[in-house]
């Protein structure tokens, strides 16, 4: 059985994440925690749909090539930087979207507009640990998800759990 998994904000061979992720002592070792609990989970049928800044180098981009599953990327605002052109995100990934809408959901790496969600909620990642105080959104920041890909339908059960439009929407769901 296929599942669909969410995470944002990799930060894979960002030179400075220890500075912001301060419980990782390297970027060598920051980059094998999400590495290895990827490879935990993530299966080759499975879907992975990433909320942007997921490599900073080429090399590490190259990495996520050759991991598991089938790979979908929501641009964000560090994914087209330190020589990484639109066509290595092509190679990469089987789509690349600006925004992806799935099942009731904006999918997007920068929070959306409240006044944009068009009644969907928002799975977002960029604000990293900076969760927003608003039912509609869902942080799938590497910092807020364990550094491990979360199952879609887990981010549904929060969704639901936060009761903010009750089981109307997840019955279209």
């Amino acid at each position: 059985m296929s599942h669909v998994y969410i995470a944002s904000d990799l930060h894979l061979g960002h030179a400075n994440i220890c500075n912001f992720r301060t419980q990782f002592s390297s970027v060598e070792e920051h980059d094998g925690t999400i590495l290895e609990n990827y490879n935990s989970l993530i299966r080759k049928q499975d879907t992975v749909i990433f909320l942007g800044d997921v490599a900073f180098t080429k090399e590490r981009l190259a990495d996520v090539g050759k991991l598991a599953g089938n790979k979908i990327l929501v641009c964000g605002n560090h994914d087209l930087e330190r020589g990484i052109g639109m066509q290595d995100l092509v190679n990469t990934y089987s789509k690349v979207y600006a925004f992806h809408k799935k099942k009731g959901f904006w999918l997007s790496h920068c929070p959306i507009h409240p006044e944009e969600l068009r009644g969907k909620f928002n799975i977002h990642g960029h604000v990293h640990d900076k969760t927003l105080e608003d039912p509609r959104y869902f942080n799938a920041s590497m910092e807020n998800i364990n550094y491990t890909p979360i199952n879609f339908k887990e981010i549904k059960e929060i969704m639901k759990d936060r009761n903010y439009r009750g089981d109307k929407f997840y019955e279209e769901c």
